[in-house]
């Protein structure tokens, strides 16, 4: 089965963009995001993540890029999002720490994929498509011209 995730980029007033470290499994560091469930649509999906990982109301912005796993059966779409209620919070157990960091700051354990779509976020991109060949690379086939759709 596929599946779709959602993740937003929210950044504070100083360009620093929010990190959660996950409470569970791997303990990476990523966005705020996660599954969409079935029957519910990505932006109703996105709220929910955000709310239950950081304690935040959000506003959902442009949508940066789809970055895909074919090997996993993937797809991750992350938006701009800024915060317009609340305080960015870890809810743990899911959440087990919350950080706003620069670009020069990011924490070394990032996934390949995580790095590309934070990266991304701080480039103030729109509209990209990534298709990813292996947990660590991108697609060398994938046409370079085809990435940025805005």
């Amino acid at each position: 089965m596929s599946t779709v995730g959602v993740f937003a980029s929210i950044f504070d007033s100083s360009g620093r963009i929010v990190l959660v470290r996950h409470g569970y499994g791997s303990r990476q560091w990523s966005t705020p995001g996660g599954r969409v469930e079935p029957g519910e649509s990505p932006l109703a999906a996105l709220q929910r993540e955000v709310t239950e990982e950081i304690a935040c109301e959000i506003s959902i912005g442009h949508l940066i890029g789809v970055y895909a796993k074919p090997y996993r059966d993937d797809v991750v779409l992350s938006f701009a999002a800024t915060v317009i209620s609340g305080i960015p919070q870890p809810c743990p157990p899911e959440i087990s720490e919350v950080a706003f960091l620069s670009r020069n700051c990011l924490p070394p354990d990032l996934a390949f994929n995580s790095r590309v779509r934070i990266e991304d976020a701080f480039e103030q991109r729109r509209g990209l498509v990534w298709v990813f060949d292996t947990a660590t690379s991108l697609d060398p086939s994938f046409d370079t011209h085809a990435r940025s759709h805005g």
